[in-house]
């Protein structure tokens, strides 16, 4: 369901796949499901094998399990990109945000954080990807001038 809504998110609009009814399948019907909604919304070309989705899954099931912990502090900068999340209201995504940049705030030695517009997937897309590009390249100047 996590891909699911991730593929939403990426598309913009719903893949048409009935939550309960997904749950209560097996995986192979539900690689048939989600390869169908990826079509119908144009994720994927018709011609594409629902095969073609093992990987993919298997992948983003495996990064959803996966917990990072850095074992030392970097030396530099962070520089933390947030966007919002669609599935949550302001008070929700206030209050991830502030959780995300108090978990960033000691893994360097000082943190950046930029707020862009769009969501996880939007945010790398015409015209969310220029305010990310001009902060990043912003950011790269004034570190080679203070180096």
């Amino acid at each position: 369901m996590r891909l699911i809504e991730a593929m939403q998110l990426s598309a913009g609009r719903s893949l048409g796949i009935d939550p309960v009814g997904f749950a209560g399948t097996d995986e192979v019907a539900q690689r048939h499901a989600l390869h169908a909604g990826m079509v119908s919304v144009g994720l994927l070309p018709g011609r594409a094998s629902s095969d073609a989705m093992v990987g993919p899954a298997r992948t983003y099931a495996a990064a959803l399990r996966t917990v990072y912990r850095p074992g030392r502090r970097y030396g530099g900068v962070v520089r933390l990109v947030l966007a919002q999340d669609p599935a949550l209201d302001a008070v929700g995504n206030l209050r991830e945000q502030e959780g995300m940049i108090e978990g960033w705030r000691g893994q360097g030695s000082g943190l950046e954080v930029w707020y862009g517009g769009g969501n996880h997937f939007t945010l790398l897309k015409a015209p969310n990807v220029q305010g990310l590009a001009a902060w990043w390249l912003e950011g790269l100047v004034v570190g080679e001038v203070v180096s």
